[in-house]
């Protein structure tokens, strides 16, 4: 299953992001690493850089 995941550069969705992968699945990450970090990003995540708030960056 293809799953997206806002915050996944956060300690909880990070972490979500972990079992996920080892559940089998595809990820997708969003997050504007203004609380997470990029070095918590699992390598495997399709990785966005954007601000959810922003409606014109989503839209892309």
């Amino acid at each position: 299953m293809k799953i997206l995941v806002t915050g996944g550069a956060g300690f909880i969705g990070s972490h979500l992001v972990d079992a996920l992968f080892d559940a089998g699945h595809e990820v997708a990450v969003i997050d504007d690493l203004s609380t997470g970090s990029q070095a918590n990003l699992n390598p495997q995540a399709d990785f966005h850089r954007i601000d959810i708030t922003d409606y014109d960056a989503t839209r892309a």
